[in-house]
């Protein structure tokens, strides 16, 4: 009789404890990763939800709150003396204007400020003086910050200037070097005759810098205000009735409408015509932006909505079975299909077969002639203070899901708990895993010594009881 043992019936503890522990794990497994890999899928599709109607509401915003859909131009007949804006409270009309003085600033020189003796303490102050009453002073005793010298030049006069806090950038300094000799110049940053500048050394003692600064500067660019007449300029002289004269080249005299000017007009010349009208390419880029802002959110909803296609292996959208995103998606086309078969339809705004909008530009420009005002009603606004039409409504059932108690932070707050849990589900099984996986191995690892006795064994016997055993 013999025995015998097969070395393909020896035991691998390590690869059979793993082989047994997947399999009596790998349906749970399969389980907590599904649902890990759905609740992710669904964080993400909340956080484009979010993005979308987010960036809708604030696309509403930008084009409607406190503003209008319908924009207005003004332009200049003569584009080189200026150019004008308008907003929506403008009058469409036409005004002849002409414009015989631009505002300038002043600026003025000062020469013969080389190497000057400094000026012993508190007797160097200088004083700046505007025409507007306004005034700083410069301790000019103080000026030259090199140790080593005792002159002061004109650009250590410039810096001191330019550094002294009460000047507060009214004035601003500079040198400009011609012929071998640095002149101090000095420019007002107050526009117009208001800003004329004047030195004052009253403060000075008698020497060489303030003989200097008493020179009358010269002038390079006058003060000067900004004068226009409206209408045109009268042939009388004495009357200044439709003359407007200011510091600024910016006027805001007609309502709603800012002119600004950068050149004047020669004497004898024909006054120019600034025309206010509505701008019909403008307002039409602001109905587009409401229709490309709508379709880009109708295009999240469809996709995340999608059922899919198993035929052609189309994955379905993360809230293909999600009613109540459907229902989102459902209830802004109805209110939009409702007022684009109506009023917006009437400026060229029309619901399409799919849910989105479109515009024809043409019909827009048409119904703009006619009933400008009709495309503001139309679409309305999303202010918190008083919401109105389309934008209102839209607005307002979005809101229901991005307030701060909303459904979307209700989904939010769902989701992270039931992360969480999955979180602790999968570090309990990696736990018990690993615990099944120690079991095994050391049962196996038993077996596999118990089989190895047997095989000493089998061996013994067949020793004992081999034919062949040699006497």
């Amino acid at each position: 009789m013999a025995f015998s043992t097969s070395a393909s019936n020896t035991y691998d503890p390590t690869a059979s404890a793993q082989a047994l522990t997947d399999k009596y794990t790998a349906d749970l497994q399969a389980r907590i990763t599904a649902q890990t890999k759905a609740a992710t899928a669904t964080s993400g599709g909340l956080v484009n939800l979010k993005m979308a109607l987010t960036s809708f509401s604030s696309s509403l915003l930008s084009l409607t709150s406190g503003k209008s859909m319908l924009v207005q131009g003004a332009t200049f007949s003569n584009t080189a003396l200026g150019s004008a804006t308008a907003s929506e409270s403008a009058a469409a009309g036409t005004y002849s204007l002409f414009v015989e003085k631009v505002a300038t600033n002043n600026q003025v020189s000062l020469g013969g400020l080389g190497n000057m003796a400094m000026p012993a303490a508190d007797k160097g102050t200088l004083k700046i003086k505007l025409a507007n009453n306004t005034d700083f002073t410069v301790d000019l005793s103080k000026a030259n910050t090199d140790a080593d010298s005792a002159t002061l030049s004109a650009k250590d006069i410039a810096a001191a200037i330019n550094a002294e806090p009460k000047n507060n950038s009214r004035v601003t300094a500079s040198v400009i070097t011609i012929g071998g000799i640095a002149q101090l110049v000095l420019t007002s940053n107050v526009s117009g005759e208001e800003g004329a500048l004047s030195l004052d050394t009253s403060a000075m003692d008698p020497g060489a810098l303030k003989d200097a600064l008493d020179v009358a500067p010269k002038q390079l660019v006058a003060a000067q205000d900004a004068v226009i007449w409206v209408g045109g300029k009268p042939a009388d002289p004495l009357d200044t009735s439709n003359r407007v004269k200011q510091s600024s080249n910016t006027f805001s005299n007609i309502d709603g409408v800012k002119m600004t000017f950068t050149k004047a007009q020669a004497s004898g010349d024909a006054p120019m015509t600034l025309t206010v009208a509505l701008d019909s390419s403008a307002t039409t880029t602001n109905a587009q932006s409401f229709v490309t802002a709508y379709n880009k959110l109708k295009a999240v909803l469809d996709g995340l909505t999608d059922p899919g296609d198993p035929a052609s292996a189309k994955a379905a959208g993360v809230f293909s079975t999600d009613s109540g995103v459907r229902v989102l998606r459902d209830q802004l086309v109805r209110t939009l299909r409702e007022t684009a078969t109506g009023a917006l339809a009437n400026f060229g705004i029309t619901a399409q077969r799919n849910g989105t909008l479109a515009l024809d530009a043409t019909k827009l420009a048409a119904a703009l002639k006619t009933n400008p005002g009709g495309l503001d009603k139309a679409i309305g606004n999303n202010s918190a203070s008083a919401p109105s039409g389309i934008a209102g409504k839209l607005d307002k059932f979005i809101e229901t899901w991005t307030s701060t108690n909303g459904q979307l932070s209700q989904r939010e707050t769902s989701v992270a708990k039931l992360q969480k849990s999955l979180g602790e589900r999968q570090t309990k099984f990696e736990a018990d895993y690993t615990a099944m996986y120690n079991r095994y191995k050391a049962q196996f690892t038993q077996l596999q010594a118990l089989q190895a006795r047997m095989a000493q064994t089998t061996d013994m016997f067949d020793a004992l009881f081999s034919s062949d055993k040699t006497k």
